[in-house]
């Protein structure tokens, strides 16, 4: 097809890998029959990634079976990325056999169980898994196994297995930690490793099979209880989780088993309530170059740990934040601290006054992603103090529980002039017009969302007309000046239906302005006649209705 041109680009065999990495497995079957230079390299790409899950047909017909574990045996050699996702199920003892006779250069073995009854029995780690990592202790770089996955650690020997795996860059592990082995695990982990990630199903308070396990456990040596790094500092890790453990030690011991200047994010879910975020100075030097960081927990204390930590990493430096609650303080050590680098932030549950938000939009430039979806409602009158004009033009994403909290109720029955409530409060109809002028100014917005998934579990069912904290978007209330919105692509909404919600001017309003809107989710779209003109007019929208 192409023999007859000299120097043609696919003569390369470097191009041709370079394009089998982005085919799929018919295209590189097809690509592999073209002729013997092709073969070479399109073949052995079609079996780098091998999923040990046995085709329906195979386990229906044994002549089938038979011919498939034919052609196991013969590629397994050019196995490099072993999958075994198959919940309730070990792998097949054929190909177990297979694997562990053929398999010298395997990359990745990655094994995911879900499900109660997949939990991967002692043996099935003796018989299998075990061997297959020491088989290939040379090559591996990847190690991955999660979801309920809950061996007792004591029984992995992990330090043991991680002293000899001398090129792994990845460990993430789904398995039954405590205090009394976190420690020990981290200090076995191999110098060239830069992500790990150390996850437990242990749940705080439920009475559970997990915890079953726990309590089995037999008690590590007292030489390794509570013990402190026994040598320098040497794991450069990129990335650190630590989820859902049970350590009650504080974080700046597991930090001092990092070197400085290499851990760039960092995810901490502990559940112990006796866990601390103190971090001293010179533990601090793990976070030297940290951006990402993710806080999950509702202890209060631990609330109270968190602005320490942020005045522990070097000012202007965090760029992705998610906590899963933020009171005040979080938020203006944020908003002081770290204002020029932050991109992105995410809050679950917001702790003390909603007007920390308004800090956050009024400082940090960079930010592109303002995630404050959750408990308690976000009351737009206090993101729209005229002392505090945001700066956050670059947001792309602008997602969160807000509206109108109960006592500011819609101003109708006041004449069109006056705009007070008896109170002095500013209306409900200006208070939405002010707000929706400054979301007018984000015209860099792709998607914006009224996270009202939140506001019907916190009504236990949407309100109706009558539960006027939910914000309209109507023409009058203010959509008007959302005009230069021109790069939206997503628009998520609660709508209490016409008079009060959407209709057909508001459609066609948005229909002429916002070219880049590929689609909407709300409560309710309005009338059927608002529906009709969506289906005729504007068929290609994707709409969602809850």
């Amino acid at each position: 097809m192409h023999s007859g041109i000299a120097g043609h680009a696919t003569d390369l065999p470097e191009l041709r890998q370079h394009i089998a990495r982005h085919l799929d497995f018919a295209a590189l079957k097809s690509c592999s029959l073209v002729c013997k230079a092709w073969h070479l390299s399109f073949h052995s790409i079609l079996w780098e990634h091998f999923t040990c899950t046995v085709p329906k047909r195979c386990s229906e017909s044994p002549e089938e079976y038979a011919a498939w574990i034919d052609i196991i045996s013969k590629k397994a050699h050019l196995f490099q990325h072993i999958h075994h996702n198959e919940p309730r199920n070990i792998i097949a003892p054929d190909i177990r056999d297979i694997l562990l006779d053929r398999c010298d250069g395997l990359i990745t073995i990655e094994a995911i169980m879900s499900g109660v009854q997949g939990w991967v029995p002692i043996r099935y780690w003796e018989e299998t898994l075990r061997p297959l990592i020491e088989r290939n202790k040379v090559s591996l770089r990847r190690l991955q196994f999660r979801e309920t996955m809950c061996l007792p650690i004591a029984s992995l020997h992990l330090p043991s297995l991680l002293a000899g795996l001398s090129r792994l860059q990845s460990l993430d592990l789904g398995i039954a930690f405590t205090t009394d082995y976190l420690l020990p695990v981290l200090e076995a982990c191999p110098v060239s490793l830069k992500h790990l990630e150390l996850r437990s199903n242990i749940r705080t308070g439920v009475a559970s099979q997990e915890d079953s396990v726990v309590d089995q456990l037999s008690p590590p040596p007292q030489s390794i209880i509570h013990q402190k790094a026994t040598t320098a500092p040497f794991l450069r890790l990129k990335h650190l989780g630590i989820c859902g453990v049970r350590y009650n030690g504080t974080l700046g011991d597991i930090l001092s088993r990092l070197a400085g200047n290499s851990l760039e994010s960092l995810q901490v879910k502990i559940i112990d309530s006796q866990f601390s975020f103190q971090v001293s100075p010179t533990q601090g030097d793990a976070l030297s170059r940290l951006t990402g960081l993710h806080i999950d927990t509702l202890n209060p204390d631990h609330i109270l740990d968190i602005p320490v930590l942020l005045k522990a990493i070097p000012p202007h430096q965090l760029c992705r934040v998610h906590l899963r609650m933020m009171d005040t303080e979080c938020a203006v050590t944020l908003s002081q601290h770290h204002y020029r680098s932050l991109e992105s932030l995410g809050v679950i549950f917001m702790r003390g006054h909603s007007g920390a938000l308004a800090d956050i939009m009024a400082t940090c430039h960079k930010l592109k992603t303002l995630d404050f979806g959750g408990e308690p409602l976000t009351d737009i009158r206090t993101l729209i103090d005229p002392q505090r004009p945001w700066v956050c033009t670059e947001l792309e994403v602008f997602q969160g529980y807000f509206g109108l909290s109960p006592p500011l109720v819609s101003n109708k029955k006041h004449g069109a002039g006056d705009m007070m409530q008896e109170d002095g409060e500013v209306a409900s109809d200006q208070v939405e017009n002010i707000f929706m002028q400054r979301l007018g100014q984000l015209t860099k917005l792709r998607r914006l969302m009224q996270d009202y998934d939140t506001i019907r579990y916190l009504f236990n069912g949407y309100p109706t007309e009558n539960d006027r904290n939910i914000m309209t978007w109507t023409l009058s209330s203010g959509l008007r000046h959302l005009v230069d919105l021109v790069n939206l692509e997503w628009f998520e909404f609660l709508d209490l239906s016409p008079p009060a919600g959407i209709g057909i001017p508001e459609l066609v309003f948005i229909k002429q302005h916002w070219p880049s809107l590929k689609g909407l989710a709300c409560y309710n779209i309005g009338t059927t006649e608002v529906k009709e003109w969506l289906a005729s007019e504007w068929p290609e929208l994707e709409v969602k209705l809850s």
